[in-house]
């Protein structure tokens, strides 16, 4: 833990350096959360858009080193003003995938190879030991797809041949030949489901280190069960392939909706025994209804998975979004904890007090209500902490509105550890 903040205060003195962005307040607050998080010389660093970013692949191939800096809504322009933070810590292994999104909002394919030509010029100049892999666009829907998204593969496989970098083909891997996914393989012809990112990494291990492929397997299991939450969206593609990931005896789980999902907390705490099971988009994410839904699976779809050593639950500022009474939001509440300890009896659970609403109304009359509320619940239970989140990260330049900083996951970090 200690290591973690020696390389954020490092991360710190590049922040100078770290152009500003799209202006979008969820992208804002993944990017920023990056810049706590150096990237280290021994790391493999995944570059992309939503479908990097809600993956947890250092979990899927069982490496440490592997770091996920996708980023949901991500253009290629966003990829090459903010790539001086992944160049300065000369990673050993990069992949990346570029292109989606700027098809979808009405970028050509040339501007996307331009794009990728001058990220891939900038590698070769500025972190010339990283080991650089693309991957080509994966299928999708309306007019993102078919000869478009043909074309636009086609392009950027022939910016990797000139700059003698290796091509990945996902399309065919994950495609049926039609411009869309496998059948079964995703719910909205954009985002994998679990069995298409079971797929994809098993095409990934063979690239990731010598001799890696002959001493380690894709966590997923063979037999993937239609999970999803009653969500047939992202939401529900991530629940899928956060279940299908083991948990271990020794593991901290967190689990929660945006801002639990936004942390990169193995690296934040320096640890392969610290679990990510937050799910959302954007501000505020999930509900308690949909958590509900998610635990059962947590802990039981993977044939290996065991009761984690303890859980970190973060819910219910979606519940202050919609006003929800206090007196229904501590029955729903109750219900969540009773829930946990019902699904993992021996694990040790921390409550994480709700963070600040922007809306000083809201804030006042909903969070600071629910913050007493949940304080209640635990000093009732001998299973259960209250960790009071909300004073620490009133101090300025811990939240921007209602995202966490890069400062403010550092400080939940340095209360938690």
């Amino acid at each position: 833990m200690r290591q973690i903040f020696r390389w954020a205060l490092c991360a710190l003195l590049l922040l100078p350096f770290l152009p500003a962005e799209a202006g979008n307040p969820f992208r804002d607050h993944r990017y920023d959360g990056f810049s706590v998080l150096p990237v280290r010389s021994d790391h493999i660093v995944m570059m992309g858009n939503s479908i990097t970013n809600m993956h947890e692949w250092w979990e899927a191939l069982g490496n440490h080193r592997i770091v996920n800096r996708g980023v949901s809504g991500a253009v290629s322009d966003e990829m090459v003003a903010t790539l001086d933070p992944i160049l300065a810590g000369r990673p050993a292994k990069a992949f990346i995938m570029i292109g989606t999104n700027d098809i979808g909002s009405g970028m050509t394919r040339e501007h996307v190879a331009k794009n990728l030509q001058t990220i891939l010029e900038r590698f070769a100049k500025e972190s010339p030991s990283t080991r650089v892999f693309v991957q080509s666009v994966l299928p999708s829907y309306n007019g993102r797809r078919a000869g478009v998204l043909a074309g636009l593969n086609e392009a950027i496989r022939t910016v990797c041949r000139r700059a003698g970098v290796t091509y990945i083909d996902r399309y065919d891997v994950l495609g049926d030949g039609e411009g869309h996914f496998r059948e079964g393989w995703s719910f909205d012809d954009l985002h994998p489901k679990a069995i298409g990112y079971r797929a994809w990494c098993r095409t990934l291990i063979p690239y990731l280190d010598e001799g890696y492929a002959t001493k380690h397997k894709v966590a997923y299991g063979d037999d993937l069960p239609d999970i999803d939450g009653g969500q047939h969206n992202s939401w529900g593609a991530r629940l899928g392939s956060l279940a299908m990931l083991p948990i271990g005896p020794d593991d901290t789980v967190l689990i929660g909706d945006e801002m639990i999902h936004s942390g990169e907390w193995h690296e934040l705490f320096d640890s392969p025994k610290v679990k990510n099971r937050g799910t959302g988009w954007g501000y505020p994410g999930t509900d308690i209804s949909f958590i509900e839904t998610e635990i059962p699976q947590f802990f039981h779809a993977h044939p290996s998975s065991v009761c984690p050593r303890e859980i970190i639950l973060y819910a219910g500022a979606q519940e202050v979004e919609n006003l929800m009474e206090p007196a229904v939001f501590e029955q729903r509440y109750r219900h969540l904890v009773a829930l946990l300890h019902e699904q993992a009896p021996t694990a040790r659970i921390r409550i994480l007090s709700i963070l600040r609403n922007e809306n000083a109304n809201k804030d006042k009359q909903f969070t600071q209500i629910y913050n007493k509320v949940l304080r209640e619940i635990a000093k009732k239970d001998k299973g259960v902490d209250y960790v009071d989140i909300y004073t620490p990260l009133c101090e300025p330049g811990l939240m921007t509105g209602n995202y966490v900083s890069g400062r403010g996951y550092l400080k939940i970090a340095e209360l938690l550890k």
